[in-house]
């Protein structure tokens, strides 16, 4: 099973644009996740075609992941 945490942004023309985060801490609070959202959207790095892919924060989410095997070979 593992974890990952995804940080959930709306880029500047509304549409959906997510960072995922392999092994995040798991108990991490909405307020520290909030701030690293917003200083990633602070920066301001992030453009492709003159459109701002992260311009406000939509949301955090944890997703967990089972992978179980029904046969392998080598």
């Amino acid at each position: 099973m593992s974890t990952k945490l995804e940080l959930r942004f709306k880029t500047g023309e509304g549409k959906s644009k997510t960072i995922g985060i392999n092994q995040p801490v798991l108990d991490i609070d909405q307020e520290t996740v909030e701030a690293a959202m917003q200083k990633i959207i602070d920066q301001n790095l992030f453009e492709k075609e003159g459109v701002n892919l992260f311009a406000s924060v939509r949301g955090a989410r944890y997703v967990t992941r089972t992978v179980a095997d029904v046969f392998e070979t080598e």
